[in-house]
């Protein structure tokens, strides 16, 4: 299959690597990346879309979306997007999501994510990559979410082990609760885009949003760290979320201070 993904940042050669592995032929669209090449030629005789654009870029992106792209099987693999109603119009429309540092896998090291449709688990899973299946679209967008923002908490709070395994236990149980508050699966939690993420991005410093947490705490200010980590989208879900009703996120809220 011809498979499309829009998107070559790390992760998205990460899939790219996925999927060429499982004899599939990759076409990039990347302005930035790849500027001579127009989303047309990108997408000439595909036969899905993997989309991997940053979530703060994606609404624009999609307000001038080709409407026969919109037939195609098409996997959403970004983070942050709180709202699946921005693609109602997708006839064929998945996401994946997990645990899964993009340069491990491109090294080609183990790692599992959960994934809403057959289709996707059957374009990605091999030796390598392992796939739990979970029809919870909307579960699978707000861990994705939640778990970048929790993240930024983590770094704050992260001064001990100790502090670290309570933080992350009483996060896992409030992203439960906001699951079920909002009408997804609770369940979908204990999975690889819940728990597993959760753990993985609130315990590596390479994660940009558990090193704006350690930022905060070390006295920076919020226009410092961006200027710093250029990117932390736990940041910019905050101002999706519903944080009022829930300790952890409300608190994380103010911590951050005032979101544009």
């Amino acid at each position: 299959m011809i498979i499309s993904i829009l998107g070559a940042g790390v992760f998205g050669k990460a899939l790219g690597k996925i999927l060429t592995d499982n004899h599939h032929e990759v076409k990039y669209y990347d302005p930035y990346v790849y500027p001579d090449i127009p989303l047309e030629q990108a997408t000439y005789q595909a036969n899905a879309i993997a989309i991997v654009i940053p979530s703060a870029n994606l609404p624009e992106f999609l307000e001038s979306y080709p409407q026969h792209l919109k037939k195609l099987p098409t996997i959403l693999a970004t983070k942050g997007i709180c709202d699946p109603s921005m693609f109602d119009d997708f006839e064929q429309f998945s996401a994946i999501s997990g645990p899964g540092f993009a340069q491990e896998i491109i090294d080609g090291k183990p790692a599992t994510f959960t994934a809403s449709a057959p289709f996707a688990m059957g374009l990605l899973k091999n030796e390598q990559i392992q796939i739990e299946l979970q029809e919870d679209l909307l579960g699978i967008l707000l861990c994705g979410s939640l778990k970048n923002i929790y993240a930024i908490g983590a770094g704050y709070h992260g001064d001990s082990e100790n502090d670290s395994a309570i933080f992350i236990q009483h996060a896992h149980a409030e992203m439960q609760k906001y699951l079920k508050d909002h009408g997804a699966q609770p369940y979908t939690a204990e999975l690889a885009c819940g728990i597993g993420d959760l753990i993985l991005t609130c315990t590596h410093d390479t994660s940009r949003n558990y090193m704006c947490g350690v930022r905060l705490r070390e006295g920076k200010s919020l226009p410092e760290i961006i200027d710093e980590l250029k990117t932390v989208e736990g940041v910019s879900a905050l101002s999706k979320i519903d944080h009022a009703d829930y300790m952890i996120l409300d608190e994380i809220y103010d911590l951050v201070g005032q979101i544009d």
